[in-house]
């Protein structure tokens, strides 16, 4: 992918001539198609018969090249660029699989002795052979465009023109991050039924940032105890939603409980004891050994965010459904209802801690919809598919987060920028995690989107 570099006025940057040439004059001059024949570090001929669409974003800098390498014939394929061979290694690209469609590798300098996909395979190295004063002259082009990104706004004028545009393209960013999370699960449920994946997401998600390996923990105890099979067992009577409180609370390391946590749980004396008497029964048959009271954050935690108070929610969606929330839920995703609203009246009891809408958008955003896209993938079930897709395009906003309104002012500033929705507050998560705060602007597609436009003008 492109490098940020120092923009004008900034500390470390230098006058244009005293820099190597960027990637971004190297991408263009292959755009271009400057270079149509080239040689491999290993002496074979390389003749560029298309040479591919540049993807301005991410995984390799150019998609559906078609080259034809001595010894080898007509080969198709992603190209990728770099000042210096070692970068491919230093850029994580050998260990990223979207980087396995990659045929050729085009570099300013040669310092490594390899380039060396994930799935093994070495893919041909060859110098792209334009002098430096010809790319740095490429580079010297747009300037004046390129050094206004990464400022305090990048889009605002295009924002107000043509909202929809932006929208768009933060869209595609949300969508990013989604595909990254259906991906995990997709490895996941390689290895495990698709209800043990779905009780550790979830878990996970209940511990926000600062429970989560606690959560992790209490997920895996209740996955080896063979919740669902057990509670699937019992027979029905008044107690049982204690015993099933009692194996969740237990396992967390809750029980016997404070009155501190017994306040928060919003348990009545009555309800305490019977769970309780119910943890002492499953411990004495020989239940496995508590998650550690001392591995959970309790201190400046929000009353709603407490530990126990989140066990109170998971404990009911649990003892709802079973001990298999996604089966439920997942019938939901089917008829295409409102999830959110949905896992809030499983998780919530009267005078107990309540789940917030905030916290059931996200946890659908997180957990539930990928992990139902990735599992009708795995089952081939296009509609389960669909009714994900469309369910995702729906979410409303969760919470606008510190990283989602630093995002947005970078894009927009002053700018309306509305209808989102969480699709959009994704991408924005995304889009400063992981380009506005490293400064990764030449890899933006909003930046991209910005020069484009100013071209167009710029020629009209």
């Amino acid at each position: 992918m492109l490098e940020p570099i120092p923009f004008a006025g900034e500390s470390g940057s230098r006058p244009l001539a005293a820099r190597h040439p960027r990637e971004l004059a190297m991408s263009a001059a292959w755009h271009g198609a400057l270079a149509r024949e080239l040689w491999t570090v290993d002496g074979r001929r390389v003749s560029v018969i298309f040479h591919g669409h540049w993807s301005h974003g991410f995984g390799p800098d150019f998609s559906d090249a078609m080259i034809e390498i001595e010894g080898e014939g007509l080969v198709s394929g992603a190209i990728e660029l770099h000042g210096r061979s070692s970068e491919w290694t230093a850029h994580g690209h050998h260990l990223d699989p979207r980087y396995n469609t990659v045929i050729l590798h085009v570099v300013s300098r040669i310092d490594s002795a390899e380039t060396r996909r994930t799935d093994g395979k070495i893919v041909p190295v060859v110098t792209l052979g334009i002098p430096d004063d010809v790319l740095i002259s490429i580079d010297s082009r747009l300037p004046e465009i390129w050094t206004e990104l990464g400022g305090e706004v990048c889009a605002a004028d295009l924002a107000r023109r043509e909202p929809e545009r932006v929208r768009t393209v933060i869209w595609h960013l949300g969508d990013h991050r989604l595909d990254s999370r259906v991906r995990r699960f997709e490895g996941e449920l390689s290895t495990a039924p698709v209800a043990d994946v779905a009780l550790r997401g979830i878990f996970d998600a209940f511990g926000y940032s600062e429970n989560r390996a606690p959560m992790g923990a209490l997920a895996d105890r209740l996955v080896r105890a063979c919740i669902r099979v057990r509670w699937n067992a019992e027979t029905a009577d008044p107690e049982r939603s204690l015993r099933r409180t009692a194996m969740v609370l237990g396992s967390a390391g809750f029980l016997p409980m404070s009155p501190s946590d017994a306040h928060i749980s919003g348990l009545s004396p009555r309800q305490l004891a019977g769970i309780e008497h119910g943890w002492f029964v499953i411990m004495s048959t020989g239940g496995e050994i508590p998650v550690p009271a001392s591995a959970w954050t309790r201190a400046r935690t929000r009353p709603a965010n407490h530990p126990v108070a989140r066990l109170m929610c998971a404990s009911a969606l649990m003892d709802r459904t079973d001990g298999d929330p996604f089966s439920a839920l997942l019938e939901h995703v089917r008829s295409r209802s409102n999830i959110p609203e949905e896992i809030r009246q499983l998780s919530n009891a009267p005078g107990r801690p309540a789940l917030g809408q905030a916290r059931a958008i996200g946890l659908t955003a997180n957990v539930i919809l990928p992990l139902a896209l990735a599992f009708s993938r795995q089952i081939a079930d296009s509609e389960l598919e669909d009714a994900a897709s469309d369910a995702w395009s729906r979410l409303p906003v969760a919470e606008w987060s510190r990283p989602a309104k630093r995002a947005r002012y970078q894009v927009a500033g002053d700018s309306r920028l509305d209808r989102l929705g969480e699709r959009g507050i994704q991408g924005l998560i995304h889009l400063d995690r992981h380009l506005c705060t490293p400064r990764r602007c030449y890899e933006c597609p909003i930046a991209t989107e910005v020069v484009r436009d100013r071209q167009k003008n710029g020629m009209s």
